[in-house]
């Protein structure tokens, strides 16, 4: 496709990765990070800074975000100074990667269509910074088809498998299951693990015989050996991430009077990994929290 201007907000693991591929494919991006720091990693790219997102939208008709909550994405588009719905042109698409309350999405992206004729697409992702570095990631887009239709080729360059899923608000609703069947799975890893090596077994092998069975899975092959190693290498998902995931996902269940017990007991799981300071370690180090607790 021929080079498009992109605004893009959010420089963090993924969102400097996903800015990356967008540099190398030719765009033209924009950018703007409350943390100055986030632009040291991308130094070598002719990025085109800017001073806020009043600015950015200024200059950009689409835009990208992939902030950590929903109350991030919410200062960004409605900030009283200079939130991107004051300060956006008519007719702007504003994707937003982040994975936030899907009742929130619905509501921000009502607002700005009424109010500004800004189109606001949820297109949380799934496949962590790695996925985000090969362009492997998986998008799951709600809003408008059209909206969607105008953008997708970029999309197609951050990930493989690139979806319109429905209305407002399905994207997120579908990733909210991603994050919840991953958890939960990891859960039910760490418990499997611990079993086995409590029978003497070396974690080295149950993780071979584990992938090389029924059992075998994306997580396994991703929490498997983080766990066979005793957690020595570096976090591939900090676990503050999935620990605001399942609570949004649980408190959002309980106003619709769901009943998810095992979501409730994979939440307090990370629960007390946070509690023992593992907020930046990978959520896989819920393992020694299940091992903690199984004598």
């Amino acid at each position: 496709m021929a080079p498009q201007t992109i605004g893009f907000i959010g420089l963090g693991n993924m969102g400097g990765a996903m800015v990356r591929r967008l540099c190398a494919a030719g765009h033209i991006v924009h950018t703007w990070s409350r943390n100055p720091d986030r632009y040291a990693p991308l130094a070598d790219l002719p990025l085109v800074r800017h001073d806020s997102p009043a600015d950015l939208a200024q200059s950009c008709t689409l835009i990208f975000t992939n902030v950590t909550a929903t109350a991030d994405v919410h200062s960004l588009l409605f900030d009283a100074r200079s939130g991107l719905a004051l300060h956006a042109r008519a007719g702007s698409i504003i994707a937003d990667f982040s994975t936030i309350d899907a009742d929130a999405t619905k509501a921000m992206s009502r607002k700005l269509l009424e109010e500004r004729a800004v189109h606001l697409l949820d297109c949380p992702v799934s496949g962590g910074s790695k996925g985000a570095q090969a362009g492997t990631l998986s998008i799951m887009v709600g809003g408008e088809l059209s909206a969607f239709e105008h953008i997708q080729p970029l999309l197609q360059s951050l990930g493989t498998t690139v979806e319109h899923v429905g209305p407002s608000g399905a994207g997120q609703a579908i990733k909210a299951a991603n994050q919840m069947a991953m958890c939960i799975q990891l859960a039910g890893i760490a418990e499997a693990f611990a079993y086995a090596q409590k029978q003497g077994a070396d974690p080295v092998k149950v993780l071979k015989l584990l992938q090389a069975g029924l059992a075998g899975s994306k997580v396994l092959d991703w929490a498997g050996p983080h766990i066979a190693s005793g957690f020595s290498g570096k976090p591939d998902i900090e676990a503050r991430l999935h620990h605001k995931d399942l609570h949004m996902i649980s408190e959002a269940a309980q106003l619709q009077g769901l009943n998810l017990p095992l979501l409730t007991h994979t939440a307090e799981l990370l629960d007390a990994l946070m509690s023992q300071g593992g907020a930046h370690r990978d959520t896989s180090e819920i393992f020694k929290i299940v091992q903690s607790q199984m004598s």
